[in-house]
């Protein structure tokens, strides 16, 4: 990777990820760009191992209390004060490489210094892709519901996927490059409002707000141990299994939350015409998810 002169930072939020850690740091790891791991009260040796294997990497340490979005949030205001350009949000479980990070400086800068988002695959199945963009939209132009619509489905061959950077709705932490100048003018991730899930949607729906753009770039790939994640993690059991992982997903903050986090999300982004129907929506057709 040649030389970039910008000031680059990669914020890694986690607790308790050692394990992945131990894979993705080693994957990501270059003295061209600053990173900052964001240690939220790990009990599994995180900070001892980072201090002795990456000394060179800035440890913040958290309580235990600022889940993702906040662990995310303090770990890029720390990267602010440090006059930072560009910022890339990547979770524990997740490996990039840093000519990913070029490739997507590169696109931002191609693209008047958009968001720039990779494309994310399965670890251990990486022909198939498992998030490609979305798009937020009415389901049809008849119907007002919104809903966010993916580009194209998880399960589908990485073939089928554009070639070229494309405009999505939607980001989340899993590899994306943000310039710093995009805090600036929209601010930072809402940790208060939405503590762990929702905090990249709500962030992506305010800078679409503001007119900035959003773009994957398949030729970025990030790949994430999907175990370690709530993708595709539907209940195939006992429909006691399936009734407890609907339960988590409506109300507990590791599972999703979904009841406070898309109330919140409709409120603030749709007009009060489309909010009641659009938030029943979403809930009622992952409930549906759960239960097939």
């Amino acid at each position: 990777m040649e030389k970039v002169n910008k000031k680059i930072f990669v914020v890694i939020p986690c607790f308790n990820n050692l394990d992945v850690l131990k894979e993705s740091i080693p994957s990501i790891y270059s003295d061209l760009f600053s990173i900052v791991i964001f240690n939220d009260g790990s009990t599994d040796g995180t900070e001892t191992w980072i201090k002795k294997n990456y000394p060179k990497i800035h440890t913040i340490n958290g309580d235990g209390s600022n889940w993702w979005t906040g662990s995310l949030k303090k770990g890029i205001d720390y990267c602010i004060e440090k006059q930072a350009d560009y910022i890339v949000s990547l979770n524990a479980d997740v490996l990039i490489t840093p000519d990913v990070i070029k490739k997507l400086i590169n696109c931002s800068q191609n693209n008047s210094d958009a968001i720039i988002a990779s494309l994310v695959v399965d670890i251990n199945n990486p022909l198939s892709v498992l998030w490609t963009g979305s798009k937020f939209c009415k389901i049809h132009k008849y119907i007002p519901i919104y809903s966010s619509r993916y580009i194209l489905k998880a399960g589908k061959s990485i073939s089928e996927s554009n070639s070229n950077p494309y405009l999505v709705d939607e980001v989340h932490g899993r590899g994306v490059l943000i310039p710093a100048k995009v805090f600036k003018r929209i601010g930072n991730y809402d940790s208060n409002t939405f503590q762990h899930y929702g905090g990249d949607t709500d962030f992506s729906f305010r800078a679409k707000q503001a007119g900035i753009k959003m773009l994957v770039d398949p030729s970025c790939i990030a790949k994430v141990f999907v175990e370690n994640t709530s993708i595709n993690k539907n209940e195939n059991g006992s429909i006691t299994k399936k009734i407890i992982s609907i339960k988590n997903y409506l109300i507990d903050r590791k599972s999703g939350e979904a009841l406070k986090v898309w109330w919140n999300l409709y409120k603030r982004h749709l007009p009060y015409r489309y909010f009641l129907q659009s938030f029943l929506f979403v809930i009622l057709l992952n409930i549906y998810r759960r239960l097939v």
